[in-house]
């Protein structure tokens, strides 16, 4: 027997990437696109990758009309030079700037970049030392609803985005020490996370979309918290853990906070919504298993 081989090469499978993202190749090339993804697992993750960034993109941004006054003007400006070189970089960029999907593709690349010049004048240290981040004191509640507002302002941004729970579950592997859960919750669309610690202990972040509205969740060492370490919780969020495995309460801003153990782990998870509906969330999603 021979092998099955891709009916197409990974070269025109990377150039068909985003079309199909954008639900443009033809029946025939959507078939032989497809057909090749099923058989060969680096495009196949090349192309659930983009696929994903185009589910955040959608939501997340809006798009917004580019005003004719400012196409007008990057037209007026290239004109003369596209007449003996061919198109410039500025004309392609209008031209772009006409597609459907660009607006919300150019506020995404301009919201990443403020972004990153953000994180740039805050660098964190090196791997090893220490970094706080958006962290408010060593409380886990205080900590947790800190964090929130951090995720919605774009100061806490995943170092992996993906809606699939093993490419996250993938990254978290042999970063903490304690497992670090990717619940499938209903209703609700996994966004990523990302690992920092707070002075020398792990932890983990995990974003999800509900709606209009995200759900965080916040993981440490549970022996850690317990002990007051480095982390603690109040006495009556300790007493709630021991008796029934869940502490509720609601943060500064209004937001709700669920706390719960699973094992090593302690959970914590904030959104703006009942605690009661928050908690249900958690409680019944779908828990295939940690890293």
């Amino acid at each position: 027997m021979h092998d099955e081989s891709p009916p197409v090469n990974c070269r025109e499978f990377s150039h068909c990437i985003t079309p199909a993202v954008d639900d443009r190749l033809s029946g025939k090339d959507q078939a032989l696109f497809q057909e090749h993804a099923r058989l060969c697992p680096s495009c196949r993750h090349d192309y659930e990758e983009e696929r994903s960034l185009a589910a955040l993109i959608r939501a997340r941004l809006h798009p917004a009309r580019v005003p004719d006054s400012v196409l007008a003007s990057i037209l007026a400006c290239t004109l003369e030079s596209d007449v003996h070189r061919g198109p410039s970089p500025a004309r392609a960029f209008a031209d772009f700037l006409r597609r459907p999907r660009a607006t919300p593709v150019v506020a995404f690349v301009l919201s990443f970049a403020a972004i990153v010049y953000i994180l740039s004048r805050h660098a964190p240290p090196p791997d090893g030392v220490e970094s706080a981040g958006s962290l408010s004191g060593s409380d886990v509640v205080r900590q947790s609803a800190s964090n929130y507002e951090a995720v919605l302002k774009g100061e806490i941004v995943p170092q992996v985005v993906s809606d699939r729970p093993e490419y996250v579950r993938a990254y978290f592997k042999g970063k903490t020490g304690f497992p670090v859960f990717i619940p499938a919750m209903k209703e609700c669309t996994l966004v990523g996370g990302t690992v920092n610690e707070y002075h020398g202990m792990r932890l983990a972040h995990v974003v999800y979309k509900h709606g209009l509205q995200f759900i965080y969740l916040y993981q440490a060492c549970r022996e850690s918290v317990m002990k007051g370490d480095t982390l603690h919780l109040s006495r009556e969020a300790k007493n709630d853990l021991d008796r029934t495995g869940w502490h509720r309460c609601i943060a500064p801003g209004g937001a709700a906070v669920v706390l719960w153990v699973s094992g090593r782990t302690l959970c914590a998870a904030v959104a703006p919504m009942d605690g009661g509906h928050l908690m249900a969330h958690i409680a019944e999603a779908d828990v295939p298993g940690a890293w």
